[in-house]
């Protein structure tokens, strides 16, 4: 018994590191900007305090009081989850700007 719980436990541990290798391979030239919690949403009259993934122009709250705007789409459910903040700087047209997206539970999602 003792084994195949050993074994479950190992599997369970690969699956995550692989799903993380996976997320962060796509992100490579991304810098990680923070580490936040996300304590809810806002947008088109609804407020919560989970967290249901992106909808363009929904507001993420996080509890340090800081906000991002949501500029993409994806579906995902979670309880004060940890969000990891990118950045990725470039040069368009001569002017400097930096792209965002944040990384929740191997989602990602683009933000300004």
């Amino acid at each position: 018994m003792k084994l195949h719980i050993w074994i479950a436990v190992t599997l369970s541990v690969l699956n995550l590191n692989a799903d993380c290798t996976r997320t962060m391979e796509k992100n490579i030239g991304w810098t990680i900007i923070d580490s936040k919690t996300i304590q809810g949403f806002r947008d088109k009259g609804k407020k919560s305090d989970s967290f249901e993934g992106c909808v363009s122009g929904r507001i993420i709250y996080f509890t340090d009081g800081t906000t991002v705007t949501c500029s993409s789409y994806g579906y995902q459910y979670a309880y004060m989850p940890t969000a990891i903040i990118l950045g990725k700087a470039l040069t368009y047209q001569g002017k400097n700007i930096t792209m965002y997206k944040m990384i929740v539970e191997n989602d990602e999602y683009d933000i300004r």
